[in-house]
């Protein structure tokens, strides 16, 4: 990996975990459960990529191991977290060094992409990630509630817990997977997955429920109390009949709490399930960035073959993947300068991430101006290839 001089890029050794706690706690705001909670569940030394200057690490990363199914496809990529310098040493360009090295390194591992939750977008923006997925949040009074009745017929609803949680790992993936189904990207969610999650809430003080009806899993939920506020996490269900019964069990609490917060998918129009629209606030907000290491593998993912479109992208940091994609009956790039290029469109590695994951229409991109169609009769086409379409990655750790 990467060394200049003094400075050198590498995986931590088992004995650097203290260091890895220190420079968390320095950078994050998170309570000492949550910490201790990471770094006894997820840390792994073999993903926490750190910055020596002169043998003193001075930077580092964590790149968690995620399958992504991204166009019915499992991808293996890296969900980078707790980005920091030491703080003693800001402002000195280690975090690029560092954020650069992983971006090579990743492309070396055949990695067509890695993502994050950015505390800042503008940041990881430079270093061509993008947002590809937004989270709705909606917030109303826990009366709004009153209408949701509990099923008719035979039915239960368990607390999951730490003792009992191993018998319901495969009801809720196969709940989640349900809800997965029209999602053009999300992350795949298997026994360990699904275990990490209720361990994490349970550690956070949440509860979790899942409701069957006749004996079938029909819909999960995982919720904070607070003060006066439910917030709800996550609520899943087979069908919008099953979500209702779902939050009917919320309205249990309304003689101690007033309000709830409800985080869902995007595009899922969860106000439309009450009676009075007006009163459920609405709020979609950008949750995760993608940065595409290459191209070529994710045009060949979407099956872009016989398009016969030609796309000039650059890209200032990974240069080895600036230059012209040619979707013909095969797919092709050539590593050549612009000038000498003729191409139906240019655009730029981080906008990329827009149009591969229809995260805006192509309309949508022209408007904001992050697309530069030389060949505007390929309009109608570019609109059929890349469509609008939605993701869901919401994560926590």
């Amino acid at each position: 990996m990467c060394s200049g001089g003094i400075m050198k890029v590498r995986y931590a050794k088992k004995s650097e975990k203290e260091i890895a706690i220190k420079f968390w706690k320095d950078s994050f705001k998170d309570s000492e459960e949550q910490i201790k909670f990471y770094f006894d569940n997820i840390y792994n030394e073999k993903n926490y990529l750190v910055l020596e200057d002169n043998s003193k690490i001075v930077s580092s990363l964590h790149e968690n191991d995620y399958i992504f199914n991204f166009n019915n496809e499992s991808i293996k990529s890296k969900y980078i977290v707790g980005v920091s310098s030491d703080i003693t040493m800001r402002n000195k360009g280690y975090m690029s060094k560092l954020l650069i090295a992983m971006l090579e390194n990743s492309k070396k591992k055949d990695m067509p992409f890695v993502f994050l939750t950015p505390i800042n977008p503008k940041i990881y923006r430079k270093f061509g990630f993008e947002y590809f997925s937004n989270i709705e949040y909606y917030n109303f009074s826990v009366e709004e509630l009153a209408n949701f009745k509990l099923p008719n017929n035979e039915y239960s609803y368990i607390e999951i817990n730490e003792k009992n949680k191993n018998l319901y790992l495969n009801d809720l993936i196969k709940i989640y997977n349900t809800n997965m189904r029209d999602n053009f990207s999300y992350l795949e969610r298997d026994d360990f997955y699904f275990d990490k999650i209720l361990k994490e809430a349970i550690s956070d003080e949440m509860k979790a429920f899942i409701l069957y009806k006749n004996k079938v899993a029909s819909a999960y939920i995982i919720f904070g109390l607070y003060e006066e506020n439910i917030e709800i996490r996550e609520c899943m269900a087979l069908d919008s009949i099953s979500y209702k019964e779902m939050l009917a069990l919320i309205y249990g609490y309304r003689d101690y709490y007033k309000t709830v917060s409800l985080a869902s998918p995007n595009n899922s129009s969860i106000e439309f399930l009450f009676e009075n629209q007006l009163n459920i606030e609405k709020f979609i907000k950008p949750f995760m960035m993608m940065r595409v290491l290459n191209p070529l593998a994710i045009f060949k993912n979407l099956k872009l073959e016989n398009s016969n479109i030609k796309i000039y992208i650059e890209d200032k940091m990974l240069k080895e993947n600036t230059g012209l994609y040619s979707l013909n009956n095969e797919i092709s790039f050539s590593n050549i300068n612009e000038e000498n290029a003729s191409y139906d469109l240019k655009i730029d590695i981080t906008d990329l991430v827009f149009l591969i994951t229809g995260y805006f229409s192509i309309d949508d991109l022209v408007k904001l101006g992050e697309i530069d169609i030389k060949n505007k009769n390929i309009i109608k086409k570019l609109n059929k290839i890349f469509s609008k379409k939605n993701s869901y990655l919401y994560e926590f750790i």
